[in-house]
């Protein structure tokens, strides 16, 4: 275990992310043959294969019909999903920092 630092909670929040967007587990420890174990590689490997609908979990775009509610879209999702990758890259360098996490969150919820 590496000592903790804003790379890390940054890729950390990334996983969160995909985790609340996909409804699955960070590690799938039963994967099928077209499956990755770990959740950014399935997640990237979904976007290459053009599976679109294995990005996220269906009942995210229901609305519960509160007046209030933000209308979640595909294209809302989407930026999510960017976000949380750009958050899981392999290098800590490319990874964006807490402002800018907080900037881009901002920005898909206008």
């Amino acid at each position: 275990m590496r000592d903790a630092s804003e790379e890390t909670d940054i890729y950390s929040l990334g996983i969160i992310l995909l985790q609340l967007l996909s409804g699955k587990e960070p590690i799938n420890e039963h994967p099928t043959p077209d499956e990755d174990f770990y959740l950014p590689n399935f997640m990237r490997n979904a976007v290459l294969g053009h599976r679109i609908a294995d990005l996220y979990h269906p009942a995210i775009l229901i609305s519960n019909g509160r007046d209030d509610q933000i209308m979640v879209t595909e294209e809302c999702i989407l930026k999510f999903f960017q976000l949380a990758m750009a958050c899981c890259s392999p290098s800590p360098s490319l990874r964006p920092n807490i402002k800018q996490v907080i900037w881009r969150l901002e920005e898909i919820m206008k």
